[in-house]
């Protein structure tokens, strides 16, 4: 099984930080920049760390997930998994909804932080674009192990969208602020 460990995540946030210092000590890029750009790299690494990995790489692996995951590993019917957790009375349905919305509100406030001249459709786009990513690569992975291994969920694309905006609509009411501290440019 391949894991995403913390020892590859430093290594590769060490060679990430050295890339962006030398730019930092060339003066093609201000601090603040530098590292709001970390911050969104570290995001990133963290969603793809709990969404994609663990990859099974063992066949052993991958037969004994089918032998003890069993049922539907899709829902393309919208709000149907959210409904079907509260009618259960899962307990978890609120912790997992909301952790669902909160996964992406980072992403939504570091976007603009990072590319300023980006506009509100392209930081909407991006979110969309990257949750969808995550429920295709979940796919091909259910696909690849021809077993249920992790659930593709529309649910999940719309909790995690509606996360980006919220996030984006944060960054809007701090945005006077952020200017103010000098760490927002005026575009």
């Amino acid at each position: 099984m391949l894991r995403f460990s913390g020892l590859v995540m430093t290594i590769a946030l060490i060679v990430y930080i050295v890339f962006f210092l030398l730019k930092w000590l060339k003066r093609r890029e201000k601090l603040e920049m530098i590292i709001f750009k970390t911050c969104l790299y570290v995001y990133a690494c963290g969603v793809i760390k709990y969404t994609i990995f663990p990859l099974m790489l063992n066949a052993f692996l991958i037969e004994d997930t089918k032998i003890f995951v069993t049922g539907p590993y899709m829902n393309l019917i919208p709000f149907n998994s959210i409904s079907e957790m509260f009618i259960a009375g899962r307990e978890s349905a609120v912790f997992q909804i909301v952790a669902n919305i909160i996964m992406f509100v980072p992403l939504g406030m570091l976007l603009p932080l990072c590319y300023p001249k980006l506009k509100w459709k392209s930081v909407f786009a991006i979110s969309f674009i990257a949750t969808v990513g995550i429920e295709l690569a979940q796919l091909l992975q259910d696909l690849i192990y021809q077993s249920p291994f992790k659930f593709v969920d529309i649910d999940d694309v719309i909790l995690n969208f509606s996360g980006g905006i919220i996030g984006y609509m944060i960054f809007v009411m701090f945005r006077p602020l952020l200017r103010k501290m000098g760490l927002y440019p005026n575009v």
